[in-house]
């Protein structure tokens, strides 16, 4: 799973723990490891919920929303009619604070799936996974039970099956059997195998095992066969089980006294016509247990039997069915007898696992099959029933939840993506990425129409820039949705973080680890939330051949606003021009009168300042070796560039080095705080003085040293796949 994963998922079933109901707890039992996080839309019903320990168990967090219904008989149509319209309700305003990528709904009752459809109708881009642990028309139980409603039932079965995104069943036969009886065409790849499964954390330790011979030593306990769960009277009985212990005994009389039949959650009328059978005081019933229960007893037993039913007399040849309770016995680690169809799914399983799989008619084959678990003789394969723990079925469900062939979304918003232009193009080069973008008109102005909009949309926000846009974003994030922001310098002044809904942001991204730490201290930022990642340099652009006088010039790459001290560049192309005429100093960028801000009655000492300098210029005679260039391409400009300036009083990061060191220009940054932790100690002076002796020593690297350096710490492809990392 991906580990920034925090996927919200709806969940539509009738029934869900911590009520009783087998089919619930197997769906549970699927979902509760996935990591993702569930709001539950179930039925509140009148029983004493007895099994919310099992939630204990769970690495995803289940939010359950109960909903009244003027009955619990699920195929009433009132019922139905009400929970649908209270589903629909609850999604509604549950949407409005969670950002849901899909919804599942379960078969048991179909009632969940009607709701799950008027969702989608609704909503058609949020994806439908249906769960059916049984087929409707197709279930060969149907002839015996007539079912009520069963003609609508499997009507709403087969518009589910047109209309939803993907249909879970348990095991190949069922998909086959609901596949084979659809009328309207349907691609088989919609079918999702996802099997029941066990947690073994779930049992109580287990005792000492203890082999059981034929004939037992006084005082040695008896040998206890168990079934646990839910028998019918039509086609799932107890009697093959009687006929089977009563066929043992007839061949075995010496057993007598040394093995029980017992049966907890079931008492059918095989078992109580136990005397009939010659197993008075040998089959027993003994009540029932909540699910956690169950699991408890099943450790106790010496082996466990399973009743599947037989169809063979309606024509079919598979059995369809993949019964949760295998599931719960192989995790209790014992053998398994069952009395199943001849083919299908269960003896399918049975036939890797180790167990025994008979036939209803076989009653020698059973008390074949008992006595050898007396003796011993009957083991499962540890390693095959792995296959059916909650690790491996986790993975299957994750799967089942995602589809690869949906994009995830990514919106960017900042009034200023400059810095973010690599970290765009990254997501826009994924197949699996979509980029939307928010455009702010500066730090606090946005449409917030369009922002609601965008977020309703996406999965993932970065906020470029931690500023007013972080502020609106971690206050309206949707519980499903990632929010990162990267935060450079302007944060510290303006004090946007103070705004924040920190609890709402994921990760927050700084460019040097001098400003990490200064956020983390600044802001009581927490820790394991932050990142460092350095600016993002196009490497392989900027790596071009110098021209031979670059040696000779020095370059800035903007000199707006003050702080960058366009003075100390002038002081240093002073005094190196002063001993060798051949040196230059170039300045790219905008001027100060080009920026309307730079206007304001606020910014009139530092306009003067700057016309100070030009003055300066002008008095020296310096106009044809100080040269202001405009915008332009940077690769061709660093070509005739041999040293690159950083004199800023203070900065985050300062691209202009990294840039200068991709093109093998030697960088000269004055000491402003973090800059050490970013470039080379060698190339970060106190003084006009010591960066002057660098320069007027001819230092220029040739050898690719600063190249390397730039290539190793700023190259935008490694440090934006960095940042995307954060963002899926």
């Amino acid at each position: 799973m991906n580990q920034h994963d925090n996927k919200k998922v709806l969940v539509v079933s009738w029934h869900f723990p911590p009520y009783k109901s087998s089919s619930a707890f197997n769906l549970f039992k699927r979902l509760k490891d996935t990591g993702y996080e569930y709001d539950v839309l179930q039925v509140k019903r009148a029983e004493k919920p007895g099994n919310v320990g099992m939630f204990r168990y769970a690495a995803s967090r289940f939010n359950r929303y109960e909903i009244e219904v003027p009955t619990e008989d699920a195929r009433d149509p009132k019922a139905r009619v009400h929970y649908v319209e209270k589903v629909l309700d609850l999604y509604r305003r549950l949407r409005d604070h969670n950002h849901y990528r899909v919804m599942i709904s379960h078969s048991h009752e179909i009632a969940s799936h009607l709701a799950a459809m008027a969702i989608k109708k609704a909503n058609p881009d949020l994806r439908w996974v249906a769960s059916f642990g049984d087929p409707i028309a197709a279930n060969p139980f149907n002839e015996s039970y007539k079912f009520p409603r069963l003609e609508e039932d499997s009507q709403t079965e087969a518009e589910v099956i047109q209309q939803a995104d993907r249909i879970i069943v348990t095991n190949a036969y069922q998909q086959a059997i609901m596949f084979e009886n659809q009328a309207l065409p349907v691609d088989s790849d919609k079918f999702f195998v996802l099997p029941h499964c066990f947690d073994e954390r779930m049992y109580p330790s287990r005792p000492a095992q203890v082999r059981h011979q034929t004939h037992q030593a006084a005082g040695e306990r008896t040998f206890r066969f168990m079934h646990v769960g839910m028998l019918y009277k039509f086609k799932r009985t107890s009697e093959p089980f009687m006929q089977g212990a009563q066929r043992l005994l007839q061949r075995h009389p010496e057993l007598k006294g040394h093995f029980t039949l017992e049966f907890y959650g079931a008492n059918d009328r095989y078992i109580q016509a136990a005397a009939d059978y010659g197993l008075e005081g040998i089959a027993i019933f003994k009540g029932t247990v909540s699910y956690l229960e169950s699991l408890a007893v099943m450790t106790q037993a010496d082996c466990l039997l399973l009743r599947d039913a037989d169809f063979s007399d309606l024509g079919l040849q598979d059995t369809p069915f993949y019964p949760g309770k295998l599931a719960d016995y192989l995790g209790a680690k014992k053998p398994v007898l069952a009395v199943t169809m001849a083919h299908g799914c269960v003896p399918d399983m049975l036939a890797r696992l180790g167990g025994a799989s008979l036939t209803e008619e076989d009653i020698d084959g059973i008390a074949d099959a008992m006595y050898d678990a007396i003796q011993g003789r009957l083991a499962i394969n540890a390693k095959e029933a792995e296959r059916y723990s909650y690790q491996q079925t986790a993975v299957r469900a994750r799967q089942a939840l995602t589809f690869p062939q949906d994009k995830k979304k990514i919106l960017i918003a900042g009034h200023d993506l400059k810095f973010a232009k690599f970290i765009m193009e990254a997501i826009e080069q994924r197949d699996d990425l979509e980029l939307l973008v928010d455009q702010w008109q500066s730090h606090n102005k946005h449409d917030e129409e369009k922002s609601y909009r965008l977020l309703n949309q996406v999965d993932t926000i970065f906020c470029e820039w931690g500023l007013g846009n972080a502020v609106w974003y971690s206050r309206h994030k949707k519980v499903g949705q990632r929010l990162v922001t990267r935060m450079h310098l302007q944060e510290i002044t303006t004090r946007h973080p103070e705004q924040f809904n920190h609890e709402a942001i994921d990760a927050y991204i700084m460019v040097s680890p001098y400003w990490y730490e200064k956020f983390v201290h600044e802001f009581s930022l927490e820790r394991k939330k932050c990142r460092m990642v350095y600016n993002l340099v196009d490497t392989e652009l900027l790596d071009k051949p110098k021209k031979p006088e670059s040696k000779f010039h020095l370059g800035m790459i903007g000199d707006v606003p003050q702080r960058k001290r366009l003075d100390l560049a002038l002081d240093i192309f002073e005094k190196l021009y002063a001993h060798d005429k051949r040196y230059k100093l170039f300045v790219k960028g905008n001027r100060p009168e080009d920026y309307s801000w730079m206007h304001s009655k606020s910014r009139k000492a530092e306009m003067d300042y700057y016309r100070e300098q030009y003055q300066r210029i002008e008095d020296r005679g310096w106009q044809n070796s100080v040269i202001f260039e405009g915008h332009g391409p940077i690769d061709t400009w660093l070509q005739n560039i041999g040293y690159i300036l950083s004199v800023s009083d203070f900065e985050s990061f300062h691209l202009a080095p990294a840039e200068g060191m991709a093109s093998g220009a030697v960088p000269i940054v004055f000491n402003w705080d973090g800059s050490a932790t970013i470039y080379p100690d060698k190339y970060v002076f106190d003084s006009v003085a010591q960066a002057c002796e660098l320069i007027s020593s001819g230092e220029l690297i040739t050898d690719g040293e600063v190249k390397c350096y730039a290539a190793e710490r700023f190259a935008k492809l490694g440090n934006a796949n960095s940042i995307v990392s954060l963002l899926v």
